[in-house]
């Protein structure tokens, strides 16, 4: 799930919606996030016997969907609010979490009509397909919701909230599949597809229009943090690169440590755990605005994370606690590229706020290239060991991380190591 504030995707409506609803619906449909985004690499090891190659290829299918979906989610209710003037920006959120819940309940109803003992495969890239399109809709429109009639502290606060709520569910789905995936594990995908269809009740609390999109009311800030947004934008899709090059990974990563089936998800989970913390934290200590060591700290925590952790299963008995060390400090990289990226886009000015479109983009952009990173270096010819393919893989993500620190490091070199005072 890409989060982040977006323009004026749908008619402004009055009032904001009630933030207990608006948190509630992120909560119960973030789960779909860790269970599908994050977890479905487990299940396809656990159910299908997916290798890298299989999980990669899923992983470019259902990121680039979803990359799909949330570009598509102006156009397209700007389109059907032409052709149906009547249509609320509520009714399409119910119709793509109905098409959500009807993808996800897909497998298990072709088991029953057919009279398998499982869903048969295809029916998992139907999932897949569904799920990454209609939630590229949904997210959108849901955070119009959080931020229309919101403004200042209000605003900051309730965007506070929704991280550490969207974050927090993706972990606890990933803990609560764990005990599925050696008795059941495409079962995850079909409570899943009962829990979006419970969670459709809280619309009713959603007005038929998200609140009036307000001017974002914003403390001065220094003429720098111009150059800190950019340079948060430069390091928003290395995260997602990243995380998205790692998530089919990781089954096959555990495997070879000799992690039990059942374990894998909780440990690999590490980085969502610091991941949460660091939302908690970050939005109740205001000590690193402005700061130019919090890029230069969470670019190096993400990148060492990741080769960190990749490399784990070379270094033999102490390679699991190696490993869960190393998610834990890219998780804490990840966390703070979100947070700055979406703190300065927001705080910079009004036209920053409303060019949140952006950093939807750049979220779309590395889960996009992420597993095609991947699943390109298996196809070099021998690419496909071991050896080569860890080396390979930690070369082209620095390739990706050198480019970034080099716009990193001009950005910041004119920047001095304080909040400041002067404004725009």
């Amino acid at each position: 799930m890409a989060n982040g504030t977006h323009p004026n995707i749908v008619k402004p409506g009055i009032a904001a919606a009630p933030i207990g609803s608006v948190l509630a619906f992120t909560f119960f449909n973030s789960l779909g996030t860790g269970a599908v985004q994050i977890g479905i690499f487990f299940l396809l090891q656990s159910a299908f016997a997916y290798g890298r190659r299989d999980n990669y290829t899923f992983g470019l299918v259902l990121y680039g969907a979803y990359v799909g979906g949330a570009l598509a989610a102006g156009p397209l209710l700007r389109r059907l609010t032409e052709l149906l003037p009547g249509l609320s920006t509520r009714a399409v959120l119910l119709a793509s979490l109905v098409c959500q819940a009807a993808g996800s309940l897909t497998p298990q109803a072709v088991a029953w009509a057919t009279g398998a003992d499982a869903p048969p495969e295809w029916t998992i890239w139907i999932v897949a397909i569904g799920y990454g399109v209609f939630t590229g809709v949904m997210w959108p429109i849901v955070e119009s919701y959080l931020s229309g009639g919101r403004k200042g502290h209000t605003l900051s606060a309730a965007t506070g909230r929704f991280n550490v709520v969207w974050s927090g569910a993706v972990l606890v789905a990933v803990w609560l599949m764990a005990p599925l995936l050696e008795t059941n594990p495409l079962g995850v995908i079909t409570a899943l597809g009962v829990v979006q269809l419970a969670s459709a009740g809280l619309l009713a609390r959603f007005g038929p229009e998200p609140g009036r999109h307000l001017p974002h009311e914003h403390e001065p800030h220094p003429g720098s943090w111009r150059h800190l947004l950019t340079v948060f934008r430069v390091l928003l899709p290395l995260a997602y690169v990243v995380s998205g090059t790692l998530a089919p990974l990781l089954p096959t990563t555990l495997e070879s440590i000799g992690v039990r089936e059942a374990w894998r998800p909780p440990v690999a989970s590490a980085w969502l755990v610091t991941r949460v913390i660091v939302f908690f934290l970050f939005e109740r200590w205001p000590g690193w605005h402005g700061r130019r060591w919090m890029p230069v700290v969470a670019g190096g925590c993400l990148v060492a994370g990741f080769a960190g952790t990749v490399i784990a299963p070379w270094l033999g008995g102490s390679g699991l606690l190696v490993l869960i060390a190393m998610l834990g400090l890219f998780g804490m990289g990840h966390a703070m590229i979100y947070l700055g990226a979406l703190y300065y886009a927001m705080e910079v000015g009004r036209a920053e706020v409303d060019a949140g479109g952006t950093h939807e983009a750049l979220i779309g952009l590395g889960y996009a290239l992420g597993p095609a990173i991947g699943l390109g270096v298996l196809l070099v010819p021998g690419g496909g060991s071991e050896a080569a393919f860890e080396s390979r893989l930690i070369a082209v993500v620095a390739v990706f991380a050198l480019a970034a620190a080099g716009i990193v490091a001009h950005r910041l070199r004119t920047l001095p190591d304080r909040p400041g005072s002067s404004s725009e």
